[in-house]
Order: C-alpha cells, then sequence, then structure tokens
C-alpha cells in the first residue's frame, strides 16, 4: 500500500511538471502576457466606482489610442464629449476626445459593439484576443467588430481574424499571418505613447 502511494504521488508530480511546462510553451494556446494584462486591467478598474468600472469595460479601449486598454496605463480618466461620459486612457487624450464630438462618440460607439462581441469569447480566448486587437489579415479591423472574432491554429498557433471571411488569406500563407499576429502583440504591448503627433 506504501509503495502504491509513493507511486501514486512520483505519477501525479509528472503529470503536474508535464502539465506546468506545456502551459508555458508558445504553441499551448495560453498567452501568459496577456492573461497577465487582463489582471493588471482589472485591477486598475477595480479602483473606479462600481458604474465607471462597467462602462470602462464596456468600452474596453481609448478612442484615441486604439492600441491602448483603458486601465492599462493606469487609472482611466473620465470626460464629457457633447454630453456623454466616456473613457480615455490619460489626461493626454482628454481635450482631443471633447474637441472630437461626434466622431470620438462615434469611435466609443464601435468599441462597445466590439467589448459585446469579444465577451462571447471564452476567458482565455478572450484574453488572447485582447492582446492582439486586430486582425491578422485585416491589421486595421479592430477584433469584435464585425462578431465574435474568428480563431484560426496555424501551425500549433492560435490566430484570431475579424471574420471568417479572412481565413482563407490566412492558412495560405501561415507563417505570415502568424508574423502578422505577433507584431500585434508587440504593437500592443509596448509602454506609454506619444501625444505629440495627431490623432
Amino acid at each position: 500500500m506504501k509503495l502504491l502511494r509513493s507511486y501514486l504521488a512520483l505519477a501525479v508530480s509528472f503529470g503536474l511538471l508535464a502539465g506546468s511546462s506545456s502551459l508555458s510553451a508558445d504553441d499551448s494556446g495560453h498567452d501568459h502576457d496577456a492573461m497577465k494584462l487582463e489582471k493588471k486591467v482589472t485591477a486598475t478598474l477595480a479602483k473606479l466606482s462600481a458604474s465607471d468600472r462597467e462602462q470602462a469595460k464596456s468600452q474596453r479601449f481609448c478612442p484615441l489610442m486604439v492600441r491602448t486598454r483603458l486601465g492599462a496605463d493606469g487609472k482611466p480618466i473620465k470626460v464629457e464629449v457633447a454630453g456623454e461620459s466616456i473613457f480615455v486612457c490619460c489626461k493626454g487624450c482628454a481635450d482631443d476626445a471633447k474637441d472630437g464630438g461626434q466622431a470620438t462618440l462615434k469611435k466609443v460607439r464601435k468599441l462597445r459593439k466590439a467589448t459585446a462581441n469579444m465577451a462571447k469569447l471564452s476567458p482565455e480566448d478572450r484574453a488572447a484576443a485582447e492582446a492582439q486587437k486586430f486582425c491578422a489579415v485585416q491589421n486595421k479591423s479592430l477584433l469584435g467588430v464585425m462578431g465574435p472574432p474568428t480563431m484560426v491554429n496555424l501551425n500549433g498557433q492560435s490566430v484570431f481574424l475579424c471574420c471568417g471571411g479572412c481565413s482563407r488569406k490566412a492558412k495560405a500563407d501561415p507563417e505570415a499571418t502568424i508574423a502578422a499576429a505577433k507584431k500585434l502583440k508587440k504593437a500592443g504591448a509596448k509602454k506609454g505613447h506619444s501625444h505629440s503627433h495627431s490623432h
């Protein structure tokens, strides 16, 4: 009986080690950097009131710096634009958001629509899609705007597309599609942003 328990303990240990190594692998399907970002965003948004937090979560991104998640660069700033409350990532975007008026609100509505569609993904897929942000084929198409993102597996790696229509092109050149997805994630992971240029 003692020998059996030792064997079971050893088997469990190896199972846990194997499991943990597969989780850290690039082709595991898990994006740990994305999951860390989600935790950071959640912690930052927790500093807002309940109603403001829900509004910021429904918007997800700054309408001026659309690659910047609300909460990734500190507590989001609430501003009034044409009589409607919205959030921007920082004080530097507040005046531009107000000056944009209806154009800013149109972007915010688009962001809210994308958020509703992203919510249809599993938490892990959503975190990975959030990290990529844009379609790997149509790289100016924000994921979620055209419905729930489409995930394709290319050479063992999960890549997100804005719609099923991009699947054929993605699969025609998997290496280029994977490279595009990595580039999008890298761009989204950069810290800070500049307000010296026009939004």
